[in-house]
């Protein structure tokens, strides 16, 4: 059954990108669940094994561009210097990333006969080099590759173009993410988007690893089945790691040397719970606005939740750093919270095999599974100042649809091939999760807002989400007047 359901996943996701998609997604409504889910993740029993592998069959899916001769044109990106190696590739050098890159670089500028160039800064600086651009008035830069959060608060800056205003871009295509729509757009306009030339945003999403020796040794159910079925919950997980815990060196001491259920951390790995368990910083509205919808009664019980998890049981294993991997990395940790992107670096010569699996959810009642991308990745902007609205929109479309078909394929391709694992299943199972991202505009946009309460609160060892609230809620709201002001002046020309 494990095997017919995931490929089943990978022959749905051929479907939806074959299928037109000429209608805007639904907006979400209110309700038990805040994130709007966009597809039933269950499956029937049998499916026939798919001609094409489901990675391999992105090239047969059509962009719908004209062909377009730009005349040797330069399209240049202000990016982020930590992710240049995403931008540009001068040759294949046999590093399967790169090469990727290079390849899809070589078939978008052949294309279109255009250039494409790169300027990198300190992902601190990207948006105010592009203010200055703006402000003096030339065509330096035509899309910004940004730090999400740095770029979200440039909006006061009005340095961006609405995305929705240039022709060709279509967010409805499986190369931009449906979170654009269904949580970054105001009113209509679409500043920024997590389309797939954004790679970083594949490899800083966050998903759970776990140990299939020590799920063996401890007799869990197949933990694929257990996602699938929609059982993978808070609760459930917290019952399979009852008895885990094992003081391995014998001296009668918590440390990091014994067997654990759970490696995670007190940082970003434990803020992404925030949008797991189903809750949001921002909700849009039906008028297209967002009301903040951060605190109720359930925020008071995931924060009471996580602080049980994480001081009220022995089963868990965290340090106060960015490193979630710690107990997991040596073999000492049966489950681990962690992002894509540790499969190729910290995980990649590890001598156990292991899985890769979602965040758990809420509770069997939440729809589907959720989860957020670490606040370094990158969005996308189109600039302002642009002269050519074709020009931009076609090439970037580009990017993101040969991003889509050819860098992130590659990606996956080196994420799964540790204990040389390629199969439907896995690749099954990652596409559910990147699925499964949500860009909560109260994130995007809320500066260094309620996204590192649940941080802030665990390393405090206090799960008083209801004062820390109270003490901070009135700051947070005054800033994103200042956001939603931006926008309402965006939309009157000003």
């Amino acid at each position: 059954m494990k095997r017919t359901l995931a490929l089943l996943l990978s022959l749905c996701m051929l479907a939806g990108c074959f299928a037109s998609c000429s209608e805007t997604p639904e907006q979400e409504t209110a309700g038990p669940d805040p994130i709007a889910p966009s597809a039933d993740q269950t499956a029937p029993e049998e499916v026939p094994e798919p001609d094409k592998d489901s990675l391999e069959a992105r090239e047969d899916v059509s962009d719908n561009l004209p062909e377009k001769d730009f005349g040797g044109k330069t399209f240049c990106v202000a990016g982020d210097n930590g992710y240049e190696e995403y931008y540009l590739s001068s040759e294949q050098n046999g590093e399967v990333v790169n090469d990727a890159v290079w390849l899809r670089n070589q078939t978008v500028t052949e294309r279109f006969n255009f250039t494409l160039d790169a300027n990198v800064f300190d992902e601190g600086s990207i948006t105010g080099n592009v203010k200055n651009s703006v402000l003096a008035g030339d065509d330096a830069y035509q899309l910004i590759a940004g730090h999400i959060i740095y770029l979200g608060m440039a909006a006061v800056d009005k340095i961006m173009y609405d995305m929705r205003e240039l022709p060709y871009i279509d967010f409805t295509r499986p190369w931009w993410s449906s979170s654009t729509t269904d949580d970054l757009t105001y009113k209509g306009m679409t500043f920024i988007g997590i389309g797939d030339f954004a790679l970083s945003a594949v490899a800083e999403t966050y998903c759970m690893f776990y140990n299939k020796s020590i799920a063996a040794d401890h007799s869990l159910p197949d933990m694929y089945d257990l996602v699938y079925a929609g059982d993978w919950t808070i609760d459930r997980e917290m019952e399979l790691s009852e008895g885990v815990y094992t003081d391995l060196n014998g001296d009668g001491q918590r440390d990091k040397d014994d067997l654990y259920a759970l490696s995670t951390s007190t940082k970003s790995a434990a803020n992404a719970y925030l949008w797991a368990l189903g809750k949001k910083i921002a909700t849009q509205q039906p008028d297209g606005t967002y009301e903040i919808s951060y605190f109720d009664e359930k925020m008071v019980s995931v924060m009471e939740k996580l602080y049980q998890m994480y001081y009220e049981t022995d089963q868990v294993y965290f340090e106060v750093s960015h490193n979630p991997l710690v107990a997991f990395e040596p073999g000492l940790a049966l489950f681990a919270d962690g992002i894509f992107g540790q499969a190729t670096s910290t995980l990649r010569d590890v001598e156990f095999d292991y899985g890769i699996i979602p965040y758990p959810k809420w509770d069997t009642a939440q729809e589907k599974y959720y989860t957020s991308v670490d606040g370094g990745h990158e969005g996308l902007a189109v600039v302002k100042s642009i002269t050519d609205p074709e020009f931009v929109g076609i090439v970037t479309e580009v990017l993101c649809a040969e991003s889509w078909k050819k860098t992130v394929p590659a990606y996956y391709d080196t994420a799964l091939k540790y204990k040389g694992a390629r199969d439907y299943e896995s690749i099954a199972m990652i596409d559910m999760i990147m699925e499964s991202r949500v860009f909560d505009f109260g994130y995007v946009y809320g500066g260094w807002g309620p996204v590192f309460w649940i941080q802030y609160l665990l390393e405090a060892k206090s799960m008083d989400i209801s004062s820390y609230y109270q003490k901070n809620h009135k700051v947070f709201d005054k800033y994103m007047e200042k956001i939603y002001k931006a926008f309402d002046e965006y939309e009157s020309g000003n």
